[in-house]
């Protein structure tokens, strides 16, 4: 079963929001996100890239006949 937890890193120490699972073993994946300045100011450059052409439930609705 693949579990999230939400857990802190301060210097050099992890501080989990609730306790911790009792889990004996695990293969842990673990993402950085660092707090302060978010990834919007580096998203921005990348907008207006991508245009909307089709509205995608009219797409999804168009598809599939039982939604008529």
């Amino acid at each position: 079963m693949l579990k999230t937890i939400e857990a802190y890193y301060e210097n050099g120490k992890i501080t989990y929001k609730d306790s911790m699972p009792p889990i004996k073993k695990a293969k842990l994946l673990i993402t950085i996100l660092e707090e302060g300045a978010g990834i919007g100011a580096r998203l921005d450059r990348f907008k207006g890239i991508f245009k909307k052409r089709v509205d995608g439930l009219e797409y999804q609705k168009n598809l599939r006949g039982e939604w008529s």
